[in-house]
């Protein structure tokens, strides 16, 4: 966000941020410490923001000297951000300029009923954050210019961040067409997107076919040429259906959109749903990714001592690094959730991430860290966290159920193992086959022998349990949970 808003809009996001997830009202002393601004410009942020926002929608309140924010009940922080980038000028300049018009400074002023004065000043400051970008905005006509791909970048994320409010505003480009290459390439892979991170791709996808359509080709050199052969040797990616882009655009995709649109899903978040998928990633990155993959083993080795799931960290540190494969200062692009609140209890000490990005920042091969480093080491704060947070609930054994009679008779198997066992040592598990993620369940209980699906064990059970088929889960349990039953 704070490369995607001028810094008066990000000061702004910010100081809603901190009262919208404080826990009791705050002074205007705390704030202006939080926030680092003088008293005028935080008053005025206050008044300004009171002003954009529908009052039954959000509104500050000041009372007895202390500041504190209204806000409805289905309305979130995501949404209050999408509503003032959605209704400042300056996306709609944006929008002007992705929707490639032909307008130059005075025929847009006098179309958005702005002054020319006003709207220069905007312009300044819009220079200013796109120059963090690499970016630069022509005014004759209104452009936004750079390298191809930074372009994208920049649109990809100030729309995703709109949508909330604005919703799909990429016109030209059908988004039916477009989820139904996602789903295809979904089935293909062997991954899921949820909804949001789908949605997060469509829209990437839509500023590519726009871009093209526009003819504002991205460049297919010879690394990437060489890249498209390595992924095509491990995954066969000449399948990939892209008729239905094709169809959206109206001729055939070139090879380098194929490949920028098959790269830039590594910019979202999506899930394995085999673990055998999981090991395939791992084995690319140890036979062409070398210098990746060690970075990441010494990543996760902070995280030896505990228990969590080692290849499914180790590939969620892979996807995350391999964001930084598209240019040299990606965090100018890459979005950050600035204004996450910590999680607590805090399980990792930041310090031992920063020691390992350090080691690696000044060797050749790592240009990347030492431009990103307070991104990149954020990000893995917080994701190294919840898996701690997570490892205690990985514990537990996972069991899927199965009776050869139904429903009521699974049900009925769930009730007596919960006579002896509560959720804090046995999980139960609905999907036999999950198709929005990695199997979950360590072990299946059927009342029927029956072939497991998978790696899974099977314990064959009597209906209603014998006490000899109770023995066999008590010691599955005190394996897995490593306690004393």
């Amino acid at each position: 966000m704070k490369y995607v808003v001028p810094a008066t809009a990000y000061r702004r996001l910010t100081l809603l941020n901190k009262l919208f997830f404080a826990t009791a009202p705050l002074s205007k002393k705390d704030l202006l410490a939080s926030i680092m601004t003088s008293m005028n410009t935080l008053n005025s942020d206050i008044a300004h923001l009171n002003e954009i926002f529908p009052e039954d929608m959000s509104h500050i309140v000041e009372k007895d000297r202390l500041v504190s924010l209204e806000v409805a009940d289905n309305i979130n922080f995501d949404y209050l951000t999408a509503y003032m980038i959605s209704t400042s000028d300056l996306f709609q300049l944006s929008l002007s300029t992705f929707q490639n018009t032909s307008l130059n400074v005075p025929e847009w002023a006098e179309e958005h009923f702005i002054s020319l004065a006003s709207l220069y000043l905007k312009l300044k400051e819009v220079d200013t954050f796109l120059a963090q970008s690499r970016l630069i905005l022509n005014t004759e006509p209104l452009q936004i210019q750079g390298n191809e791909i930074s372009v994208r970048f920049f649109y990809f994320h100030l729309f995703s961040k709109a949508y909330p409010y604005a919703g799909w505003v990429i016109d030209g480009i059908d988004i039916a067409y477009v989820n139904a290459f996602i789903e295809k390439l979904e089935k293909n892979s062997r991954i899921y997107f949820s909804l949001s991170s789908r949605l997060e791709y469509a829209i990437a996808i839509g500023v590519s076919l726009s871009r093209a359509k526009q003819g504002f080709p991205v460049k297919f050199d010879e690394e990437d040429e060489a890249h498209w052969k390595e992924m095509n040797d491990f995954y066969n990616i000449d399948s990939v259906d892209f008729s239905d882009l094709d169809a959206c655009l109206g001729t055939s995709l070139t090879i380098g959109e194929q490949y920028i649109i098959l790269k830039v899903f590594f910019l979202t978040s999506f899930t394995y749903i085999q673990r055998e998928e999981i090991q395939t990633r791992i084995q690319f990155e140890q036979k062409f990714r070398l210098s990746r993959l060690k970075l990441a083993l010494d990543l996760i080795a902070i995280l030896d001592n505990s228990s969590v799931d080692r290849e499914v960290i180790l590939v969620s540190v892979i996807d995350y690094l391999s964001r930084f494969a598209f240019i040299d200062k990606t965090h100018l692009i890459l979005d950050v959730d600035y204004f996450s609140t910590k999680y607590s209890p805090n399980k990792v000490d930041v310090a031992d991430i920063e020691a390992v990005l350090s080691k690696y920042e000044g060797q050749p091969g790592y240009k990347y860290i030492r431009d990103n480093k307070s991104t990149i080491l954020k990000y893995l704060h917080d994701l190294f966290n919840i898996a701690l947070l997570n490892a205690e609930y990985a514990k537990r054994l996972h069991v899927k159920i199965i009776s050869k009679n139904g429903f009521w008779w699974e049900e009925y198997m769930k009730m007596e193992i919960r006579k002896y066992y509560s959720e804090e040592l046995v999980v139960f598990c609905e999907e036999l086959q999950p198709t929005e993620h990695w199997r979950q369940y360590d072990l299946i209980i059927s009342d029927f022998p029956i072939e497991s699906p998978n790696s899974s064990p099977v314990l064959v059970w009597h209906m209603p349990p014998a006490k000899r088929d109770l023995d066999q889960l008590k010691k599955i349990i005190v394996q897995q949970s490593h306690y004393t039953l």
